[in-house]
């Protein structure tokens, strides 16, 4: 509170009361505190105007000078350590666990930058395509277990030119973890070999976020076609979700992950050859771990689905009848066909080589479509303003490389 609003508090509370106000009702009419007020109506008047709080401003606080030089010491040790993980999350959360004491995030902040120990954080812009009805509300509610994978690369040793390229894997709920794995292409066999080495150790999600890569199956010369990674994903019961095409921001959380790979790890450090690589991954992939056990409060699942819960044989099945999911979901934005505003103006999606004609009232807007596979039917929705989603088109998808039983 500002010093000059204080002392006009304090002399109005003092008029009030010569008046016969209550101390109760001086309380409410300068929205106070019944005992500061009480406080206040005994001051002389060269006390009116004194700063009482105590300490010089700018100062901290004795027991704040504690906790500063303390937090000074833990991000110091984190460093000390070649720890990846060194911000503020992290200390506040080594400061707990060490003196079992708790210290606000703001003032682990404020100690961290007056010490030039970390950079100030930079708000992130919220809800930034509401108006374009990105289905928000229908994705934070899709799937108890979700993760999303992205490739990164290719990036190159110096004086070397093989690519090297990594698949990352970041799970969205109920826990946070974060894997890279190293792959020898971007291709659908590694792909599918890594994810299965993921879900050996880590729980099967119900869906998983993509983007239309052709390596994921989403992007096909074979018209009304998917590839082979959504039919194994169908299969262990996996609803893949393939996000807009150049909107990477649709799948942020993995895309974010790749940024603090990329600045923590492949731009931090130094390999001399692809035998030091591997090592150091593994040790970025436990730290990273040990973050999100440490500042991200991960829920455990109650019955989690693993690999080996599944039969292997199912993973090269095409009949509809053995998946054990049934949908793959597209996210669209409609583009625009012909002149704007002229007579032949219409909205269009693309989704597996097919043009799906909209009205052009949608044009610009995101859309939310279900390929249902044992129906053989896109279901094209978008999401409302209170989160529910409207269909407004239905159209039939032949899907040439599934087969159909009965």
């Amino acid at each position: 509170m500002k010093r000059e609003l204080i002392f006009e508090k304090r002399k109005k509370a003092r008029s009030l009361h010569a008046k016969g106000w209550s101390c109760r009702k001086i309380a409410r009419y300068l929205v106070a505190g019944v005992d500061s007020v009480r406080k206040w109506v005994k001051l002389n008047e060269s006390e009116l105007q004194t700063d009482q709080r105590g300490w010089e401003k700018g100062k901290l606080r004795k027991h704040e000078q504690t906790e500063a030089t303390r937090i000074v010491k833990i991000r110091k040790d984190l460093e000390a350590e070649n720890s990846y993980f060194i911000g503020a999350k992290v200390v506040q959360k080594n400061y707990i666990n060490q003196f079992n004491e708790t210290v606000p995030l703001w003032f682990v902040n404020r100690v961290l930058q007056e010490n030039n120990l970390v950079k100030s954080p930079t708000k992130k812009p919220k809800k930034r395509s509401r108006y374009m009805q990105y289905p928000e509300e229908t994705l934070r509610k899709f799937g108890k277990t979700v993760m999303s994978a992205d490739f990164i690369g290719p990036k190159y040793l110096k004086g070397s030119d093989k690519r090297i390229n990594f698949l990352s894997c970041k799970y969205l709920r109920p826990m946070q973890h974060g894997i890279v794995k190293r792959v020898e292409g971007q291709t659908t066999s590694e792909a599918l070999r890594v994810l299965k080495e993921v879900w050996q150790h880590y729980p099967l999600p119900d869906a998983i976020k993509l983007d239309n890569d052709s390596a994921f199956g989403a992007n096909l010369s074979h018209k009304e076609s998917i590839g082979q990674l959504p039919i194994a994903l169908l299969n262990l019961g996996v609803t893949p979700v393939y996000v807009a095409p150049r909107s990477p921001w649709n799948n942020g959380d993995v895309e974010g992950f790749n940024s603090i790979f990329s600045k923590k790890f492949w731009s931090k450090l130094k390999f001399n050859n692809e035998e030091e690589l591997s090592v150091e991954i593994k040790k970025f992939n436990v730290e990273y771990e040990k973050y999100t056990n440490l500042v991200a409060n991960n829920s455990t699942l109650e019955s989690p689905r693993y690999l080996d819960d599944v039969e292997s044989s199912k993973l090269n099945n095409r009949s509809v009848e053995g998946f054990g999911a049934q949908r793959i979901i597209f996210l669209r934005i409609v583009r625009r066909k012909g002149e704007k505003e002229g007579e032949n103006e219409r909205g269009f999606i693309e989704i597996l080589g097919r043009e799906v004609e909209l009205p052009k009232a949608y044009i610009n807007l995101f859309t939310f479509c279900e390929l249902q596979v044992k129906e053989k039917r896109l279901r094209v929705k978008v999401e409302e303003p209170d989160g529910k989603l409207t269909q407004i088109k239905s159209v039939g998808y032949k899907l040439k490389n599934v087969k159909y039983e009965g």
